[in-house]
């Protein structure tokens, strides 16, 4: 929301100088030379500052994205091997009952707070 104050008072403004100045001017640039209003020059100078700018942002985001896509796959690796040890430290171990009748007991895995 906070972009759509920013931006639309802008555009608003571009739009206001480009419909008022629509007189041809003589523009150079080193040798080069043409006619032009500064309206739309003006746009054009937002519309390359926007592609430029979209790309910096892209290009952020695609390391951003690289960065995440290593971290799920290390994520999927640390769950992979916790699965394996909480299935080795589930087995089952045959524990004397006091009577002398063998049972079955599931250890359960340490805690937390024991580590």
């Amino acid at each position: 929301m906070i972009r759509l104050t920013v931006v639309i008072p802008f555009l608003l403004a571009l739009v206001v100088f480009s419909a008022s100045n629509q007189d041809p001017l003589d523009m150079w640039l080193l040798t080069y030379s043409w006619k032009c209003s500064a309206g739309v020059l003006a746009l054009i100078v937002a519309a390359v500052a926007f592609i430029m700018g979209a790309f910096c942002l892209w290009a952020a985001e695609l390391v951003q994205r690289r960065r995440a896509r290593k971290a799920e796959q290390r994520v999927r690796e640390l769950e992979a091997q916790l699965a394996q040890v909480q299935a080795a430290s589930a087995a089952t171990h045959v524990v004397e009952h006091p009577q002398g009748i063998p049972t079955a007991a599931v250890i359960p895995p340490p805690s937390e707070d024991s580590i």
